[in-house]
Order: structure tokens, then sequence, then C-alpha cells
């Protein structure tokens, strides 16, 4: 009775298993191809036309690769629409300027300069035309974060007291014992926007101390909110961060450290910190919404969180470091730390603008994709750089006026992820060649149940035939990553769009070596184990 127990149990294992594997190895297309459609349906404010039909070719979320962008009509009408949509912004009385472009990969696909540098000077602006960052300058102390622990000389979570003894607060609410590195990077601090200051003699935006003084000015303060428990936008925290791992790891100077470690390695020749005759020059001017010239200060000790300077050109250099398409600064496995989202804040701060807070971005998702932006604003001007990691897309824009709460680089993108993707799904998908194909050739068959073939392909490439699926939709590519490992490849536009992206990159491991072949291959992310040569 026992064995005939442990037969059935197995049976049933075998065709569960089998049912498991056919659901989601299988190529069965019938999940959610309306919902994909509706993605994919552009929108009437789209430079696609609303009666063009759109491929059902799959991925849905293919792979980054070359497209041939000039060949393309498709681009041609967004890079049309992106001409016309920036423009529009323009205001001759408070943004009478604007530097823009659009990153693919590593190169620069489109770009904009609209407008005069001022309304006294009827030039237009370049790609090298100096604007002020503002707050995307709070990505050179979060990168200088994650390389300390990149390098092993800090651990995110350390409490910032453990660098800075003579940081404290007044309790209640928490105090600075309780709050981490990594909350001060990512607007979780609990700390407030800025140092207590009179709004009659002073701002928010300029402190002319230093970080010692600061500290003083904090002894009997309490924090805004407990660490980690909701999101407050705090340029405070920012300048401490600097300030404070400058002066354990740096000499006490932020500015030579994020020059050295940070702008000279990336050859942002036109970024900096210092406003001396020479960049003031080569300015475009910022207006106020009165229409006024901005005035060019320095922040003194809140320089960390918002004092830099920087170009359209050099903010594409800087976004391709975050793709991995251009020179890093950080190492793949510490940037996807540093990219990945730290709260949900969508009803904290920046309502509209953040679903969620990372280190130090602002981030929200537009067809599905996450977006990591880092916005920027002082009186005169507005800057954003935004990211779109999964299809190594960046939008800059540079702007010589106010903000306004406006989403411009949101609209835009909105506008360029379905092209990239449409485009992209027309392509066959890039398939790494394998060395010594024949040493994994062959057979394969999984408790008798399914069986499939690898095979050699064109141009070096091995692929995966399944023989329980009949027609041109029963084959994919195996692309080569390492000794033994491959990641399968969705190929193009020849499969129809449904439950297949779920497999699409899914680790394909060949392992039992002998005699010169492989003998067994899994697939972990399906929970399918043991296909083994017949």
């Amino acid at each position: 009775m026992g064995r005939e127990r442990a037969n059935v149990a197995l049976v049933v294992f075998l065709v569960t298993a089998t049912a498991t594997f056919a659901a989601l190895f299988g190529w069965q297309y019938a999940k959610n191809e309306r919902s994909h459609q509706k993605s994919s349906t552009p929108t009437t404010t789209s430079p696609i036309s609303p009666t063009q039909s759109v491929p059902n070719g799959c991925p849905f979320y293919p792979q980054p690769q070359k497209i041939d962008i000039e060949g393309n009509a498709a681009f041609s009408e967004l890079f049309k629409w992106m001409d016309e949509y920036l423009k529009s912004t323009l205001d001759s009385i408070t943004r009478p300027s604007l530097s823009a472009n659009l990153v693919y990969l590593d190169e620069v696909v489109w770009k904009g300069n609209f407008g005069n540098i001022s309304k006294t000077k009827h030039r237009p602006p370049t790609e090298d035309t100096i604007y002020r960052i503002a707050s995307i300058s709070k990505l050179f102390p979060t990168l200088l974060l994650y390389k300390l622990w990149e390098d092993g000389k800090v651990n995110l979570y350390d409490p910032i007291t453990k660098y800075a003894p003579d940081f404290s607060l007044r309790p209640p609410m928490g105090a600075a014992s309780d709050i981490n590195l990594i909350d001060m990077a990512s607007q979780i601090s609990g700390l407030p926007l800025a140092l207590p200051f009179n709004p009659i003699s002073g701002s928010e935006l300029y402190y002319a101390g230093n970080l010692e003084d600061a500290l003083l000015l904090l002894e009997d303060q309490i924090l805004a909110a407990e660490p980690r428990t909701t999101c407050i936008y705090s340029n405070l925290a920012y300048a401490l961060l600097g300030d404070i791992l400058a002066r354990n790891f740096s000499e006490g100077n932020f500015t030579r450290w994020a020059q050295a470690d940070v702008v000279e390695k990336l050859e942002l020749d036109n970024t900096g910190f210092t406003y001396d005759a020479d960049v003031i020059s080569t300015m475009a001017t910022g207006y106020l919404d009165t229409g006024a010239a901005a005035s060019v200060f320095d922040l003194g000790w809140y320089g960390p969180a918002g004092n830099y300077y920087s170009t359209a050109g050099d903010l594409a250099k800087f976004s391709m470091s975050f793709l991995e398409t251009s020179k890093t600064i950080l190492k793949h496995s510490t940037l996807t730390e540093m990219m990945r989202p730290r709260k949900d804040c969508q009803h904290d701060y920046l309502l509209g603008l953040a679903q969620l807070t990372g280190s130090p971005w602002e981030m929200q998702t537009i067809d599905e994709n996450l977006i990591v932006r880092k916005e920027g604003g002082l009186p005169g001007y507005s800057s954003s750089m935004a990211l779109v990691p999964s299809q190594k897309i960046a939008f800059n824009v540079l702007m010589s006026g106010t903000n306004n709460g406006e989403n411009v680089a949101g609209k835009v993108l909105q506008e360029v992820i379905p092209v990239f993707r449409e485009a992209l799904r027309s392509l066959e998908q890039k398939i790494t060649p394998t060395p010594d194909r024949a040493k994994y050739t062959g057979t394969y068959s999984y408790y008798n149940l399914q069986t499939r073939v690898i095979k050699e392909g064109p141009g070096g490439v091995i692929l995966m035939e399944n023989l329980q699926v009949k027609g041109r939709y029963n084959t994919t590519g195996l692309s080569f990553v390492e000794e033994g490992v491959f990641r399968l490849v969705i190929r193009g536009g020849e499969y129809p769009c449904s439950n297949l992206d779920a497999q699409n990159q899914a680790i394909v491991h060949f392992r039992d070596y002998t005699n010169g072949t492989y003998n067994t291959f899994d697939v972990p992310a399906t929970l399918v184990y043991g296909f083994k040569r017949v």
C-alpha cells in the first residue's frame, strides 16, 4: 500500500511538473495579450498615428540593442514632436533658454538647444552652455557613499554617528544615532529640509557656517519624523552626508574629493562647483517668475546638496555612467543597489512626480517601466536627468527658468518609450555566439514527457527547439553568458506577445559535464530541473 501511494504521488508530481513547465516554458500564447495591446496603443498626443497598427511581436519588453534610428520613420516623427513640445515650454520673459538631449545606449541620438542664452544676448544655447543643475548635485555625495561601500570602508546601514559622534538631536522623534547613512542618501532620514533659519534675515538655500557650526545648531533640534517612516525632502541630509564623509575620508574637502573621484573620472569637462568669472560668462542667464534675472550665488555649506553647474553634453555622459553604457564610477552590482527603490513615497513629498524614493532618485513608472530620475530647481534654473535603465534610455533637460511643477521629462518619456519598444520588437533579439558548441548540442528529455533539441544556428549561436510545439514558434535562442550558463532569448517579432516575457532572458544552466559534453540542463526561473541528454 505504501509503495502504491508513493507511485501515485510520483505520477501526480510528474503530471503537475509537466503542466507547470508547459505553462511557463512551452510557449502557450493565451495569457494577457489584451493588456499588452492596451499598453502599446498610442495616445492622441503620440507622434504615432492612433490608427497605425502596432506589431504584435514579442517580447513586449525587448532587450536594448543597436537600432537604425535614422532609417526609422517613427523616430523622425518622435524627434519632430520633441522639438515642437520643448520649444512650446519656452517663455521669452521667464524661460528664454532650454538645452536637452536624448541618450540611447552610448550615444546622444537627439539634441535640442532652443531660445537664447539671455534676453540681452540673442544667441542660442549649445550642448556646452552652462546651467545650474541644482539638486542633481545630490548624485555626487551619493556616488561617493556607494563607492566607499563598494571599497569596504563603510556599511550603508552604519549609523551616521559612527562617523560624526558630535551629531546629536533632542528626543522625541528618534535621535541622530537612529539615522543610517543610506537613510540620509534616500530622503528617509527624518531630517527637515534645512537647518533652522530666520525667514526674515536668512534663507533655507544658504548657510555660511561649516560642518561643526551646523552640528551645534542641530543639538537642540528634533527630527521632523522618525527615520524610515516617511519621505521628507531634505537638503540638510545631503549637506551633512557630504561633509561628514569628507571629514572622515577626504581631509574634510568634499569639493576636491568629488572633483577628483567623479568629475574627472567621467571626463565631465564643463561641470563644477565654483562660480568664477569664466563660468558665469558662459552660463545661460536664469530668470525668476517675475522676469527678473536671477543672481548667481554660492550655496555655501549646502554645496553638496545643490551647488553644481553642468551642461547638457556633460549630463549625457553622466547619465550613460548610470546606464552602464560608458565610463562608470561603480561596479555593476553596486549600481544595481544604487538604482533600486527605497520606499513608497507617493503620499509624501513631490506628489504626482515621485511614487518612490531612491538614492537620491525620485522614481515613477511610465508605460510599465521604472523611471529613475533626479530633478533640480534653484531660483532661475530647472534641471532633470531621467533614466529608463531597462531600455538604456536617458533624457536630460536644463532650463533657464523655474520649473513650476511641470513634469517635462515625464511627458517626453511617455512618447519616447513606446517608439523604442516597437522598434526593438521588430528586430531579431541579439544572441551571443557560443564557443565549443558541440558540448551542448543534442536531444534532452524531461522525464520522457518533454523533449528539447539543442542545435547549432547561424553565426555561431545555439538554438533550443521544443518538439512539443509545431510551427515557427517552437525555437528560441540561447545567448552565451559563461561556460555552462546561457540566457534564453525570445527572437524578435517571430513570436506572438502573450506569456513569453517571463521566460525572455531566463537563465539556462548546463551541468554534469563528462566525456566532452554536458548531460543535463536546468531552467531555475521556471522551476524546471533535470532535462537529461538522450
